[in-house]
């Protein structure tokens, strides 16, 4: 998708991106919202911008499509508007064919790698989470009933395997009952 106003630049970005077998959209003013039809976002990053352009920052989530802004150049308030938006590929103004696809291709490929990073934490959070509930509920028994830590993991155990749940559910009804 391309956020663009229709002119000579636009249209030529439009071309560009066609020839390396993209099937570019376009729309102006930039949007409240991005649709989720979009593989990649085009942008300009302008300083007149700014409010529009935080505004749709704000409102991604990190199953938004990644964004690759368009600079005329390289200043400080530039630069803090690329790194505020969450580009991750810039595309330098007059636009040129040559690094187009290389900035498309980088912007995709971090912005996987990000969503794989995001997945795997939430996967160790959750686990976290259940280790934590079985640690409190192993506590809990070992307070309760005087017995060794290894005997709680075992008492849990044997209730999951006996009710067929998950430790973790186990430890959560553990922890209710003697809490």
């Amino acid at each position: 998708m391309v956020l663009l106003p229709q002119d000579a630049e636009s249209r030529l970005l439009m071309s560009h991106l066609k020839r390396i077998g993209c099937v570019p959209t376009q729309q102006w003013p930039l949007p409240e919202r991005l649709g989720a039809d979009a593989d990649v976002v085009v942008l300009p990053i302008e300083e007149d911008q700014r409010d529009a352009i935080q505004r749709l920052a704000d409102s991604l989530t990190e199953l938004s499509p990644p964004l690759v802004g368009i600079v005329e150049y390289e200043n400080p308030a530039t630069l803090q508007l690329v790194l505020q938006s969450g580009c991750t590929g810039v595309i330098e103004r007059p636009i040129r064919p040559f690094g187009l696809l290389t900035q498309l291709l980088l912007a995709r490929t971090a912005w996987r790698q990000q969503a794989a990073t995001l997945a795997h934490v939430r996967k160790l959070e959750g686990r976290y989470a259940a280790a934590s509930k079985v640690a409190t509920a192993k506590t809990l028994l070992i307070a309760r009933e005087g017995i060794t830590e290894q005997e709680a993991h075992r008492r849990i155990q044997s209730r999951a395997m006996a009710t067929r749940s998950s430790l973790e559910d186990v430890a959560q009804s553990l922890i209710n009952e003697l809490s």
